[in-house]
């Protein structure tokens, strides 16, 4: 009822002020379009951002970079719908309005590109992700007036590419790359690495590297355990993978104890009928039986 009546109130007043004025109408339909958004009430948004670009397109000029941003928002939209191909046609007619009208180093530029990058790779379409992605480091690199994280993201984002093309050495370089950017300006126990943390952790995995795998699963761990909740199902993910290293490396007592907390995890929340609660069980029985086996051969 309060989003219907939002919607109702910001639709009259579009109507009351466009002719008088644009701006503040354009103004109320994006910040009305923002809060649908909030809400997940992605039509209505649409709806918002839709009047605030037809206002913009009849009182504005054509490279007033308001319009940019509306095609932007409108992206966004799209972008939380999985709806890639829409999102990337206005995020195109967005950076062609930036590339006319802002100064050849603005981040927003860099912005775009790095949007569109993403939507690209929504599309599996990685040869075209990365082309973009790679431009908008370069336009970031130009800049003076960016958070000191962003090129770490865009950084990421690179290995996270290459990382769904299953090139897992490149993407292990560009996560390197990006976690030593971060600690630049960072403590290593920083909340915000445990992402890179985790995805460099996945990537050593990838590569049967299981030490360097189960050094970065154990300072995900770490991180997760200071600042999540004490039932969080993600600390229970983190023991299975560190179990999962250690079973790479033969190391059977230890992949059982890491295992047996994950699944003692799990039971916080969790029935013991639960899958993942059963998964992890038969993962504890698989291992006492190779310990058993082993003792055996002994």
């Amino acid at each position: 009822m309060i989003v219907a009546s939002f919607h109702a109130k910001a639709v009259a007043l579009h109507e009351d002020t466009s002719e008088l004025d644009p701006e503040s109408a354009a103004h109320c339909s994006m910040t009305t379009g923002a809060f649908c958004i909030s809400q997940e009430q992605y039509s209505e948004a649409l709806e918002h951002f839709n009047r605030a670009l037809q206002v913009q397109q009849k009182y504005f000029l054509p490279n007033n970079p308001s319009l940019a941003t509306t095609y932007n928002c409108i992206a966004n939209v799209y972008f939380k719908q999985d709806q890639f191909e829409q999102s990337l046609s206005n995020r195109f007619k967005a950076l062609e309005i930036e590339q006319n009208s802002l100064p050849d180093d603005h981040p927003s530029i860099a912005t775009s590109y790095f949007s569109i990058s993403k939507d690209y790779a929504g599309l599996s379409f990685w040869s075209d992700a990365l082309e973009y992605g790679f431009k908008a480091i370069e336009q970031i690199k130009k800049s003076s007036q960016t958070d000191v994280d962003t090129l770490p993201t865009f950084t990421a984002h690179i290995a996270k590419i290459y990382y769904q093309r299953n090139e897992y050495e490149k993407a292990l370089k560009y996560y390197k790359e990006a976690l030593d950017l971060s600690l630049t300006y960072l403590p290593d126990d920083d909340p915000s690495l445990v992402r890179v943390y985790y995805q460099t952790a996945e990537t050593y995995y990838k590569l049967q590297r299981y030490n360097d795998a189960l050094l970065f699963y154990q300072k995900t761990l770490s991180i997760e355990l200071r600042t999540l909740p004490d039932d969080a199902k993600t600390i229970a993910t983190s023991y299975s993978d560190i179990s999962a290293s250690y079973i790479g490396l033969k190391r059977f007592d230890e992949a059982f104890i890491a295992t047996n907390q994950a699944h003692e995890q799990l039971l916080k929340t969790l029935p013991y009928n639960h899958p993942e609660v059963v998964q992890q069980q038969d993962v504890l029985d698989k291992i006492k039986l190779i310990q058993i086996m082993r003792e055996g051969q002994d």
